[in-house]
């Protein structure tokens, strides 16, 4: 999954979607129900599910690749010098701390 997809992803987390147990027919992300209607953050609007509903939600994955990214991005920041970057790294750490403790929180 691409980074920008999985930006997409985590803000619709952070805006308080529901990950459902459902992938997009389409391109496979994860679909979130939002504001009564089940979309694709990735796709945009609503989507088409490619599994039934019965399914555990993707979290354990999702919660890999976001522990992988911080891993990255702390390798990253203890190289950076420049002010604003590290600023720039610290928050993207900081969303992706605070969506894995929204999927430990269920």
């Amino acid at each position: 999954m691409k980074e920008k997809d999985m930006g997409k992803i985590v803000d619709m987390l952070m805006a308080g979607g529901k990950m459902l147990g459902v992938h997009c027919g389409s391109c496979m992300s994860p679909l979130f129900e939002y504001k009564g209607k089940v979309t694709c953050p990735v796709c945009g609007g609503e989507a088409v599910p490619a599994r039934e509903k019965g399914e555990a939600p993707p979290t354990d994955k999702l919660e890999k690749v976001l522990r992988s990214k911080i891993d990255s991005l702390t390798e990253e920041l203890a190289k950076e010098t420049d002010h604003e970057k590290t600023l720039e790294i610290l928050e993207r750490i900081k969303s992706a701390l605070e969506v894995m403790k929204k999927l430990k929180e269920g």
